[in-house]
């Protein structure tokens, strides 16, 4: 079944409603990026652009929405990587009264836009006195400079392949860090050596994590897996590494995110994107659905809301109850249902897209 997308007065309303279910106002987010992408596309008038970016600028700067929301809005602006957001989110990122989760994704953002002018202030905030705020800024900065540098050669001084596995990702998401060319010659076992190294920069760690991800063979699930739940140097990593398993989508990831969701004492960061990542394995959803709501009544309210939002998804993405009929569009080749973390990843403006088929707003 095929959604029509909700008119954009009714994805504000929705989004700007603190009293609209969490789930609800997450999906308006990602419409208003679908919409965004789609008016990118078409060379629709550019009013409508600075309409989308000003809705959801708004909007983050709402401290009621809470955390999760904030942080997923300021996750979109990132991908969107329009610089009319470079204001709203450099304001959340300076400052210090402003939630930790929110703050390192306003900096993610910033590396993922990657203007020039957002360097000074991402040096100056990568000695945050929150260890994952500075570690976010470090990275992004890292990142920029990277570019700025033009790219990578390989350890002999040559140009980098032009393909090849760990190189090529097969997602749309605007990524914290590109992966290695020097990594096409080693295993996952060694490119897991490099993302368990405490010593090196967090920016080739990242880098190792992507090439493991964009490989997405066993293997190098389980080398992602070992360090989500065996890692103790940093929260911003693990909560990346439970981020790609999401996007992988893989069933050899769940004894992984489960066993990350379930520990009380780790980062809400951690635990959000784990419990999201679940709602993203659509092989052993029966699994994964009983230990969401597990954590439903969860004392985190940021690990409440990513059980509901990934519960949500699910239904939304159609592999609860799915019918005969959609099986048969699967084989004659439509598209899966796809989970909320795919979505994000993956939503790339087609009329078809990933919003338009799964996702609609119940008014």
């Amino acid at each position: 079944m095929a959604f029509e997308t909700p008119p954009l007065p009714t994805l504000q309303a929705t989004l700007s409603d603190p009293t609209t279910p969490i789930a609800m106002r997450m999906r308006a987010t990602y419409y208003l990026r679908q919409l965004y992408d789609n008016a990118d596309n078409n060379g629709d008038d550019e009013a409508l652009h600075i309409i989308i970016i000003d809705a959801l600028c708004q909007q983050l700067l709402v401290p009621s929405h809470g955390c999760l929301l904030r942080h997923e809005i300021a996750y979109v602006l990132g991908q969107l990587r329009d610089v009319r957001a470079l204001p709203a989110l450099e304001s959340i990122l300076s400052s210090k009264e402003e939630d930790v989760m929110v703050r390192h994704e306003c900096a993610e953002a910033l590396g993922a836009i990657g203007s020039p002018s957002s360097i000074p202030l991402l040096l100056k905030c990568s000695k945050d006195s929150s260890v994952e705020v500075g570690q976010t800024c470090q990275l992004a900065h890292d990142f920029l400079l990277w570019k700025q540098s033009g790219g990578d050669t390989n350890s002999k001084g040559e140009e980098a392949p032009p393909a090849c596995a760990c190189m090529l990702s097969p997602y749309n998401s605007h990524d914290p860090a590109p992966p290695h060319p020097d990594h096409l010659h080693l295993s996952p076992l060694q490119i897991g050596d490099i993302l368990n190294d405490v010593n090196a920069p967090l920016f080739q760690r990242f880098r190792a994590m992507f090439s493991l991800r964009n490989r997405g063979d066993v293997q190098s699930i389980h080398a992602l897996g070992t360090t989500l739940v065996n890692d103790t140097s940093s929260a911003l990593l693990r909560h990346e590494v439970a981020y790609v398993m999401g996007q992988l989508g893989h069933p050899s990831c769940v004894e992984y995110l489960v066993e990350s969701l379930k520990r009380k004492g780790e980062h809400k960061m951690v635990r959000h994107e784990s419990a999201e990542a679940l709602g993203a394995i659509e092989e052993r959803w029966g699994e994964c659905e009983v230990v969401l709501k597990m954590f439903l009544e969860d004392e985190d309210v940021v690990v409440r809301e990513s059980c509901l939002v990934a519960l949500d998804a699910a239904d939304y993405f159609g592999y609860l109850n799915r019918n005969d009929n959609d099986e048969k569009e699967e084989k004659d080749g439509g598209e899966k249902g796809v989970n909320f973390s795919m979505h994000k990843a993956r939503s790339d403006g087609r009329v078809d897209g990933v919003l338009k088929n799964h996702f609609n707003i119940v008014a």
